[in-house]
């Protein structure tokens, strides 16, 4: 199973599914459908409010439905971009973004899924933001929520169906986040209970720590609380607390002996 691998790119999947030979019966969907027609029957008067949807086959590296939406939000034709398939949507990505989900969020994702019957994957749905280049040639960012209505025997994933949404208010896109929530069956990428939360940096100089964050960890290795911390550096508690929590999403510690024990096996301090 490519799944089992130690690491496998998201490019890496897409070529060895290619090469996979699947039947219809394996990619066969019930209700989907219905969820992209109601898609293209919102009133205009919502049409600001109206995300782009997807279904997409990762056997043929083609999109099998896109909502007419997407002109909306992107200003590209939904016809151009079934037609253009993943190869368009490699060239639109933007290249940091592009380079972080392939090399480290899809192996994080086969990570968990690895983990889960392939019977239940469509119970799992994965959110993260991304930038992709928009019509008119500026980058825009975009929150993509997906779940995998479809994997084989083996648990490889093969349709993915998603929504996004601009986000470009949210966020600058130099800091990633996959959030995987575990949705009830049935409940189609409704929100649900928090498995894994991860924070990726675009630039990777961002994920290191401050030379004040580095003499907190000093502090928290002695065993000192928060308060005995801000006393000794003369700063505010609220100020340590903040630190930690930062600290924290930076090595994705839940907490913070787990953070402590990281800048240990790494060398922070």
């Amino acid at each position: 199973m490519i799944r089992n691998k130690a690491a496998v790119s998201w490019m890496s999947y897409i070529n060895y599914m290619k090469e996979q030979a699947f039947g219809p019966e394996q990619l066969a969907t019930a209700g989907l459908e219905r969820i992209m027609a109601l898609n293209e029957t919102i009133h205009d008067a919502f049409s600001h409010s109206v995300p782009w949807i997807y279904l997409l086959d990762y056997t043929s590296g083609k999109y099998l439905m896109i909502s007419k939406s997407m002109k909306l939000m992107m200003g590209y034709d939904s016809k151009y971009w079934e037609q253009g398939g993943l190869d368009l949507t490699l060239q639109k990505y933007q290249k940091d973004h592009l380079r972080l989900f392939n090399e480290d969020i899809f192996p994080d994702r086969l990570e968990v899924l690895k983990k889960i019957p392939p019977a239940e994957h469509p119970n799992y749905v994965f959110s993260y933001n991304m930038q992709i280049k928009a019509k008119s040639g500026e980058y825009v960012n975009l929150l993509q929520r997906n779940c995998f209505v479809k994997s084989d025997a083996a648990g490889n994933p093969l349709l993915s169906f998603g929504v996004i949404t601009n986000v470009n208010h949210y966020t600058n896109g130099d800091i990633v986040i996959q959030l995987v929530e575990k949705v009830s069956e049935g409940a189609v990428l409704a929100s649900g209970e928090a498995v894994e939360k991860k924070v990726y940096h675009i630039h990777k100089e961002d994920a290191l720590f401050s030379r004040r964050q580095k003499e907190l960890l000093l502090h928290m290795a002695e065993g000192l609380t928060s308060k005995e911390i801000a006393d000794k550096l003369y700063i505010s508690e609220y100020t340590v607390i903040n630190h930690r929590r930062n600290m924290m999403e930076k090595c994705n510690a839940r907490n913070a002996m787990e953070l402590v024990s990281y800048a240990i096996r790494n060398r922070v301090i």
